[in-house]
């Protein structure tokens, strides 16, 4: 899976700077906004409208185009919002894909 580390580092730095209530507030905006899971099955890359089935229930589909060959059976995934919506980075590819939740 991939690790949290960088949440955790800037929780802790705004609990130095600015006291306790920063960084757990921080904490959770950032754990909010990045969901952990596995691809539920094979994942054989990137092909323009890929729909992404996750463990966790969770559906996405692919909405900025990218074509990527990538076989895997039940990769990592981690999904992280940015200012143009959310992206999915699988483990193994090279590049984090914009997708829209489904369900």
């Amino acid at each position: 899976m991939f690790h949290t580390t960088k949440a955790f580092s800037i929780a802790f730095i705004l609990a130095l700077c600015f006291g306790i209530g920063a960084a757990a507030y921080t904490s959770g905006v950032l754990a909010q906004s990045v969901i952990e899971s596995q691809i539920d099955g094979e994942f054989e890359g990137w092909e323009g409208e890929t729909v992404v089935k996750l463990m966790n229930g969770q559906i996405w589909i692919q909405t900025e185009y990218y074509y990527e060959y990538n076989y895997a059976y039940m990769p990592d995934v981690l999904i992280y919002q940015s200012s143009g919506g959310w992206n999915m980075k699988v483990e193994g590819v090279n590049k984090a894909v914009g997708v829209e939740q489904l369900r």
